[in-house]
């Protein structure tokens, strides 16, 4: 189950950061540098928590809020492979 605070959990261990400065407002792009480390930290969430996202998926997402509530979404509605 991808519930928000396991990926926020999951966030802050892959960007080596305590939970807590793991905000729902923080922009993906203040807190990955390079596009492709985001793109790496998708996948490892990805995997992490079942749940499997399509690039247009990811298209309008901004904020480690969104991140959190589009696998949250996806994994109640069971669209993880």
């Amino acid at each position: 189950m991808a519930d928000r605070q396991t990926v926020k959990r999951q966030m802050a261990h892959l960007l080596r950061r305590p939970v807590e400065r793991i905000d729902d407002q923080a922009r993906l792009a203040d807190l990955v540098a390079e596009s492709l480390l985001l793109v790496e930290m998708v996948i490892a969430l990805q995997e992490q928590t079942g749940v499997h996202l399509v690039q247009a998926d990811l298209v309008d997402v901004k904020t480690v809020g969104e991140l959190t509530r589009l696998f949250e979404e996806r994994s109640r509605l069971g669209t993880g492979d």
